[in-house]
């Protein structure tokens, strides 16, 4: 039995991680070590330091976990980087909760925790078949395996200790969220107003074409500049990034063992064979390396050229591409309408960048960030021969940078240092080595009208579409009673919409949220059809099929459904005090430096 409850043990631990998180809402080696034993941390929260150790032990405890939910299914790239980002997620969350249990001392006691093991097994541990009776939870079954088997005891001792004070915790923020009768009410009304019926949409899509010039968007620019297109604070940078790729001598390294397979290919070895033992293409290998039947166009040019060069049954000397060496074997060649069409087989030998490439790299990157920080990016990216980027503003509350992707230290970089300042080598989401140059730094910007030139022209249009709509909305309404509003614009072609439970802050459907046409509705009675309503958005007629009001004397006879209102309102309170504590945090990201 005690190996069952070790199983379901596991998968508790998982279950609660998973719950929590989904709560809370490289360099060359010498450069590594040398930013290991300068730093000797990972990265930050609000002063505690996550170690290289820490951070690789996580790692492993994720792909444990995966491996035991997923078994035999392999960790392909983006599900690798996904768990080491949630690795990293759970250090710091785990830090975060540490420091908010102590700030709020949140203490337990020993007879808490007993207490607690006793009375509230976990719900997975329940469905235990070892545990239950005629096929129900059994406490008495629970209770002596807690009493008889000290490993057990001692597991469910760390789990609950792990738990329970963060419960604590969350129970304490909850109670200080301040819900009243009132207020439960106001939230009890806000779901249950609702109308339910049918909308007519003058779809400003179908008015006659409209013309915006450039002095009109220049009009919109100007009056709205301090409202819509004042931005900030936010920062801009250049920078250089170093592609991680291949040598020519890590290619010809690699030749040596595609000569071989075409030697042994050519002799009469099985290719099928050969390409399920060798090939790094996992899409064909466990096929005999067959890619089925393609055209011209839907390969590289260099694998296409040799393809449809070869005669049936050819076998091809070693082509290079950008994925490698590919060995070709023609099956068939056939004619379609479209053109040739070969049904072929590779042997793909992928190329990656040699430990002395990634170390050459790694030298010329820092030789190249000495060289920026003497002469300025631009005349270092001349003498180095390479491309100079240039971010647009990027947001002080953005993660995401333009060109580069989310790299939270190089966001903390633009945020915190001075114009001028050239960043450590990180490695970008496209795993580049990038070295940036911090060229502007602003409390306040405005979008440039260049930029939001289009954007401006789409709303102007938007406006003048509806101006257009808005006479024929009218002249539907003049011609005809609002008993025939709904069969008459079906006829004339206008968009019937249905709503469905419609309250404060829904969507209408196609079109969006708008407040004046929420308003508009929810002063409607049952059976009632409603004139032109006129919005931002656009012009409506809407008929209230069903209308639901709050019943507030039902309401407060309704224990249920108030608890239920109320876990929800404690549960965003909660939300909220958590964010505003993470946000609030310090936390420093430098696995980038790591090559991480």
């Amino acid at each position: 039995m005690l190996e069952q409850l070790r199983k379901q043990q596991k998968l508790i631990t998982i279950a609660v991680a998973v719950i929590f998180i989904l709560g809370m809402g490289a360099m060359g080696l010498g450069g590594m070590f040398d930013t290991m034993f300068n730093k000797g941390y990972l990265g930050k929260v609000n002063g505690k330091k996550i170690t290289v150790e820490m951070y690789q032990k996580k790692i492993q405890q994720m792909y444990d976990r995966y491996a035991e939910m997923y078994k035999n299914q392999p960790l392909d790239d983006n599900t690798r980087k996904s768990l080491e980002n949630q690795a990293w997620q759970s250090l710091v969350d785990d830090i975060l909760w540490d420091q908010m249990i102590k700030k709020n001392k949140i203490k337990i006691n020993e007879n808490e925790i007993l207490a607690e093991m006793q009375n509230n097994p976990p719900q997975e541990l329940m469905q235990n078949e070892s545990l239950q009776t005629n096929g129900r939870f059994d406490q008495t079954k629970y209770l002596a395996a807690l009493k008889n088997n000290p490993e057990f005891f001692v597991m469910m001792e760390d789990y609950v200790r792990g738990y329970l004070p963060r419960q604590l915790l969350q129970e304490k923020i909850k109670a200080k969220a301040g819900i009243t009768a009132d207020s439960l009410k106001a939230e009890y009304a806000k779901d249950s107003d609702t109308v339910t019926g049918k909308v007519i949409w003058f779809d400003h899509n179908k008015s006659a074409p409209v013309t915006v010039s450039d002095t009109e968007i220049k009009a919109y620019y100007d009056k709205n500049k301090e409202t819509e297109f004042k931005k900030g604070p936010a920062s801009k940078i250049k920078y250089i990034a170093f592609e991680e790729k291949p040598s020519d001598k890590d290619f010809a390294d690699i030749k040596k063992t595609a000569d071989q397979l075409y030697s042994r290919a050519t002799r009469g070895e099985d290719f099928s064979a050969l390409a399920a033992e060798f090939s790094d293409d996992p899409g064909s290998k466990d096929n005999g390396g067959s890619l089925g039947v393609f055209g011209k166009g839907q390969m590289v040019p260099e694998f296409e050229a040799a393809a449809f060069a070869l005669p049936v049954g050819g076998i091809s000397k070693p082509v290079k591409t950008s994925f490698g060496w590919h060995i070709i074997r023609s099956d068939s060649l056939g004619t379609s309408p479209e053109g040739p069409k070969l049904k072929a087989r590779h042997i793909l030998l992928k190329v990656e960048p040699s430990d002395a490439t990634k170390e050459l790299l790694a030298v010329n990157a820092e030789k190249a960030k000495k060289m920026i920080k003497k002469m300025g990016i631009d005349k270092a990216a001349k003498e180095l021969k390479m491309e100079v980027s240039e971010s647009e503003w990027v947001g002080h509350d953005e993660e995401y940078i333009p060109g580069i992707g989310s790299l939270p230290t190089l966001s903390e970089f633009m945020r915190s240092r001075k114009e001028k300042a050239v960043s450590d080598l990180l490695t970008d989401q496209q795993k580049r080595k990038v070295i940036a140059q911090l060229i502007d730094n602003k409390k306040v910007y405005y979008e440039d009208l260049e930029k939001v030139k289009l954007r401006i022209k789409y709303q102007l249009e938007k406006e003048k579409k509806i101006a257009n709509i808005k006479v024929q909305a009218e002249a539907f309404v003049a011609k005809n009673t609002s008993a025939l509003y709904f069969t008459e614009a079906v006829k004339d072609g206008w968009k019937i919409l249905d709503l469905n439970q419609y309250k404060k802050g829904s969507s209408i459907p196609e079109v969006g949220v708008s407040e004046e046409f929420t308003t508009a509705v929810l002063k409607m009675k049952a059976g009632e059809t409603s004139g032109l309503i006129s919005t931002k958005e656009g012009y409506f007629i809407v008929t209230a099929n069903e209308r639901q009001v709050p019943d507030f004397t039902a309401f407060s006879k309704d224990k249920d459904n108030q608890e239920t209102i109320r876990k929800r309102m404690e549960d965003a309170a909660w939300n909220r005090w958590y964010d505003a504590y993470k946000k609030a945090a310090k936390i420093v990201d430098n696995r980038a430096q790591f090559g991480m």
